[in-house]
């Protein structure tokens, strides 16, 4: 849904917290709820900062954050950080096939000194298809399946 439309659908979000809020409650009780709210809300709280500045979309932190629910909280850490391994090494990999390395890492300089010359902040990312918008739900699914495969406990 995201490769093709820029968005995850609110309803898929919403199945997902309700889904993990009931299945926490159902094996561990009061304390899922806990369990349920640690995890979901550690992606929020981290990724914050990112959406700010416009370079992580909502979907993908509403995403994580529904991960973490179900996940927990020591857990969604951990998939936290291979999401932004994975999603480094794919970036790093997308840049270097397509050409645009140099290109990107300029856009990026020029960005930072803009922001504090100025004294205020722009949006990083640029809307539309463009060749170098990075879908960073690829990243999520990479590092879940990553997670739950044993890689990182």
């Amino acid at each position: 849904m995201d490769l093709l439309q820029e968005k995850v659908d609110n309803r898929l979000i919403c199945l997902g917290f309700g889904s993990g809020l009931i299945l926490d409650i159902f094996y561990s009780g009061f304390a899922g709820i806990l369990h349920f709210f640690s995890g979901s809300f550690f992606p929020l709280l981290c990724l914050l900062p990112l959406f700010y500045f416009r370079m992580i979309g909502g979907g993908d932190i509403k995403l994580l954050s529904v991960l973490g629910g179900i996940l927990g909280y020591p857990k969604v850490l951990s998939l936290l950080l291979l999401t932004f391994l994975t999603g480094a090494i794919l970036s790093f990999a997308f840049l270097i096939s397509c050409g645009n390395l140099k290109e990107r890492i300029s856009y990026f300089i020029s960005y930072f000194y803009s922001c504090r010359g100025n004294r205020s902040w722009k949006p990083y990312r640029r809307k539309g298809l463009e060749p170098e918008n990075f879908h960073f739900t690829v990243s999520i699914f990479v590092g879940i399946i990553l997670l739950t495969g044993g890689v990182c406990y």
